[in-house]
């Protein structure tokens, strides 16, 4: 097992800073994620970890190993690509040892280390066959095989699901995920697939236009995102226009106001003016009838049943639109559009972002708030 220290990082194409500053260390063992939008230089800082690009500012540590200029093939690191870079010509078996014959050793050791391989990815039956007359599936269980085949004390995946149907990828996110806890290999995994990378991953570092935006936990980056970009990335959040009124309430609590009701809250700092609260659909409730004490008076503009849950699209008095979901319910029990509905907010289950989306102001993971109440009627 090997760390991996990003000392101050930089990458340049031209005048375009594709890698910016990365600073930050991979433990060993580790199954990290790459996670971001296209172009955002997750793939750039992979191929700089592999060697096929060379950084012009900072430093890459494999454990104690400084390998500034250190060529990819020195570098004991198995890759798998998203285009599988298996040879169609040859054998799964002969494609799988390619790595160790580069290395020269010996054959009975190949033939050891190959099956050992095979064993793991369950294709040792099929060790004869030709590439060209599998399956995606297999191809790529393929390009997995001759990647640890070498034993590497680093794996790198770019994409290495995206050729795949929707459902082989959970199976085979799955198959990847439990292999790398048996190797013990610290794995960097790149993808665009926010699902794919909460799924697998042991920390993920979320990735805008060349710079890390956040580090963290699959849950903690989903429930307690650092600013508006990582939560609006990651999942599906609400963002609501909100103004944080200056003066305080008797309590010591600060006011925030939200279609023209205010909500007593305490923030990390003093702050006025105009704020975002971010708010996953899941942890908002949708009630009939009696308006609850804080209940937001909205109306259903869109439905849509998707069988485990019932996604809903309400509009607030002030304008706000908002998304709800709602598990397990009869399909009776489904509302219907222009039905007048009550909307409770969940403040404390909220993460509410300074006017620029880049500052947290309040996060449930931060305060030990009790649960929030309506201050008085604006």
């Amino acid at each position: 097992m090997q760390s991996i220290v990003f000392d101050h990082v930089n990458k340049y194409f031209g005048d375009m800073r594709a890698v910016n500053d990365a600073h930050f260390t991979i433990e060993a063992g580790e199954f990290f994620t790459l996670l971001g939008p296209s172009g955002c230089g997750k793939t750039t800082l992979l191929r700089t970890i592999a060697g096929f690009y060379h950084q012009e500012e900072g430093d890459i540590w494999f454990g104690d190993q400084k390998i500034n200029g250190v060529p990819t093939h020195k570098r004991n690191i198995g890759m798998v690509f998203q285009n599988y870079a298996i040879f169609p010509h040859m054998s799964v078996f002969d494609n799988v040892a390619y790595g160790l014959h580069a290395r020269k050793v010996d054959k009975k050791e190949i033939e050891k280390r190959v099956m050992e391989a095979l064993n793991m990815v369950e294709l040792s039956h099929l060790r004869d066959r030709i590439p060209s007359d599998m399956s995606g599936g297999q191809q790529q269980r393929i390009a997995l095989a001759r990647a640890i085949v070498i034993r590497p004390q680093l794996l790198l995946m770019d994409e290495p699901l995206s050729n795949l149907d929707a459902k082989l990828r959970i199976k085979m996110r799955s198959d990847i995920r439990n292999l790398q806890k048996e190797l013990g290999i610290t794995t960097i995994y790149v993808t665009h697939d926010q699902e794919e990378a909460l799924a697998v991953s042991d920390r993920i570092a979320v990735m805008s236009e060349g710079k890390v935006q956040q580090i963290d936990t699959p849950q903690n980056i989903y429930s307690f995102p650092q600013n508006q970009f990582v939560a609006n990335f990651i999942g599906t959040s609400n963002f609501i226009n909100a103004e944080v009124v200056s003066g305080q309430l008797d309590t010591g609590d600060t006011k925030l106001r939200i279609a023209n009701i205010d909500f007593a809250i305490q923030l990390n700092r003093s702050y006025t003016g105009t704020a975002m609260l971010s708010l996953r659909p899941e942890r908002i409730d949708l009630t009939t009838g009696n308006k609850p004490q804080n209940g937001l008076s909205a109306e259903i503009v869109e439905v849509t049943f998707l069988g485990e849950k019932v996604s809903y699209v309400v509009k607030l008095q002030d304008g706000n639109v908002l998304q709800i979901g709602q598990h397990a319910i009869e399909p009776s029990d489904v509302l219907k559009v222009k039905q007048q509905v009550y909307v409770n907010l969940n403040l404390e289950k909220a993460v509410i972002f300074d006017s620029e989306g880049q500052e947290v102001l309040y996060s449930a993971k931060n305060s030990t708030n009790r649960s929030l109440a309506t201050a008085q009627q604006a």
